[in-house]
C-alpha cells in the first residue's frame, strides 16, 4: 500500500505542473455518481486505490484494486467513461481452491475492463437528472479464478442539486445484471467546503445499499477532498463501512482525479 500512495502522489505533482485553469470537477464523490459531467471536450482522469476486506471474520477474503480511467466529454450533457480493474484476490475468492495459491491467494491481475455512458436530462431544474448506463467484461484470468463468466451490465437514474458554491447533495437508483442475477440499489451522499474558502478542502458523506434484504446489505463511506494547489487536481479519500450479505465490511480508498 505504501508503494502505491507513492506512485499516487508522484502523479499527482506531475499533473499539477500541466494544468490549465478550469471549471469545477465533474465527479463529486468517491463511490456514487453525481449529476455533473465533463464539459465538451474536456477529460478526466482518473485513479483508484481501494483496499477491501469483504468479511472481516475471515482474512482470506481481503483483497485490493488499482483502478486507473479516462472519461470524455463528447457534448456538455454527454460523457463516456472507460476504466480497468487491475486486482489482488484472497484464496476464499477463488471458485476451485488451489494448494498452489495457499495462503495468499493468485498474483495481482487484470481483472476486467469496464465501460459507461452518462448522459444529463436537465438543466437548471431544482433538482436535476441524469441516466447512466455501463458495463463490464471479464478477462479469462477473472474468468478462471473467480468464475466471473458473465458480463455485468448497470443503468442508474441520478438525481443532484448544487448549494451555495461547491455544495452538493445526489441520489442514486441503480440496476445491476450479471447473469441470471440482478440487484436493485440506492444511494445518497452530500458534500461541502470545510472552510471559507469554497475551493479548498472539502468533506462528504454516502450511504449505500440494497433494497433487497436492506438490513443486511448497507454501507457508509464519509470522505475527505483535498485540491492539490490547482482546482483541477482533487485528492479523496475515505473508509467505508458496513454489511454485504450481512457480513461486516470495510473498504479504505485513495482517489486522484484530475480534469484536463
Amino acid at each position: 500500500m505504501r508503494q502505491v500512495f507513492v506512485v499516487t502522489m508522484i502523479l499527482a505533482l506531475l499533473a499539477s505542473m500541466t494544468q490549465k485553469a478550469g471549471a469545477h470537477h465533474a465527479m463529486e464523490y468517491i463511490e456514487l455518481e453525481s449529476y455533473q459531467t465533463a464539459k465538451k471536450g474536456e477529460y478526466v482522469f482518473h485513479l483508484h486505490y481501494d483496499y477491501m476486506v469483504d468479511d472481516s471474520g475471515n482474512p482470506h477474503l481481503d483483497h485490493w484494486e488499482l483502478t486507473p480511467g479516462l472519461s470524455i466529454g463528447i457534448t456538455d450533457r454527454l460523457m463516456f467513461d472507460l476504466h480497468t480493474h487491475f486486482a489482488k484476490f484472497g484464496s476464499d475468492h477463488l471458485v476451485d481452491p488451489d494448494p498452489a495459491y495457499e495462503p495468499l491467494g493468485p498474483s495481482p491481475f487484470m481483472e476486467a475492463v469496464a465501460g459507461c455512458l452518462q448522459f444529463r436530462l436537465t438543466e437548471g431544474w431544482p433538482l436535476d437528472f441524469a441516466l447512466a448506463a455501463g458495463f463490464e467484461l471479464p478477462f479469462d484470468r477473472a474468468k478462471k479464478l473467480l468464475g466471473s463468466e458473465d458480463y455485468v451490465y448497470s443503468g442508474a437514474l441520478l438525481f443532484g442539486r448544487g448549494f451555495q458554491e461547491h455544495g452538493n447533495v445526489t441520489f442514486n437508483l441503480c440496476y445491476e445484471a450479471e447473469g441470471d442475477e440482478d440487484a436493485f440499489m440506492w444511494g445518497a451522499g452530500i458534500k461541502t467546503p470545510l472552510t471559507a474558502d469554497s475551493h479548498g478542502i472539502s468533506a462528504g458523506i454516502e450511504i449505500m445499499g440494497l433494497f433487497e434484504d436492506a438490513v443486511d446489505n448497507w454501507s457508509i463511506l464519509p470522505g475527505v477532498y483535498f485540491p492539490l494547489g490547482t482546482r483541477n487536481l482533487i485528492l479523496k479519500t475515505g473508509i467505508e463501512t458496513g454489511k454485504s450479505g450481512g457480513a461486516d465490511i470495510m473498504r479504505a480508498n485513495l482517489t486522484l482525479m484530475c480534469l484536463f
